[in-house]
């Protein structure tokens, strides 16, 4: 969670905290992480180990390496930044297209109308990840593929926009009963 709001801190408004961050099931980052494993590291590496050392090719195998690693941080970066999150005031939806661009798309408590998800297959089942879609009251929706624990997810907006909605019905009330007393207030001074 602290690692989210340092990651994810110029989406937020001042004042605005992350509840509750939805993020991509790791299996979603399990390709690239075994084709850059196997690639980047064992391929090269069990060359070097069955006799090809010369210093040439043992140059090329530890740049080859860094490469693979810096494509690893890159890849593991790319997965983790895809994210919903939601804070104290909407949701915000994140999605990284590379080191240097990204979307964040904010869409308020009020302006959703519902929340479903789907678990597809054995593996779906079995390691608890799906695709989640986010109604929206404009009627277009928003999908996030293989989110971890979906249900989890369903809940905890429920949950905050149920929050959000209960605290700003409590401010409006509020405000409708500060203006209600500077009307008869107001209706009282001119009266006498």
């Amino acid at each position: 969670m602290i690692i989210d709001k340092l990651i994810f801190q110029k989406h937020l408004e001042k004042g605005e905290t992350v509840l509750f961050a939805a993020h991509k099931h790791w299996v979603e980052f399990l390709p690239p992480f075994i084709r850059i494993l196997f690639f980047g590291f064992l391929l090269p590496w069990g060359f070097y180990l069955l006799g090809f050392r010369s210093s040439l090719f043992v140059t090329i195998v530890v740049v080859w390496t860094v490469l693979a690693a810096v494509r690893l941080l890159y890849d593991l970066i790319d997965w983790y930044s895809d994210v919903w999150l939601f804070t104290n005031m909407s949701i915000i939806i994140v999605e990284w297209h590379g080191l240097f661009s990204n979307t964040s798309q904010r869409i308020g408590y009020e302006d959703t109308e519902g929340v479903a998800f789907i678990i597809r297959g054995f593996w779906g089942t079995i390691l608890r990840y799906g695709d989640i879609t986010l109604r929206v009251i404009s009627g277009s929706h928003v999908l996030l593929k293989n989110v971890r624990s979906p249900k989890k997810v369903e809940l905890a907006l429920i949950k905050h926009q149920g929050s959000y909605l209960n605290s700003r019905e409590m401010a409006d009330a509020g405000g409708l009963k500060q203006m209600l007393s500077q009307m008869v207030a107001h209706h009282l001074r001119h009266k006498k």
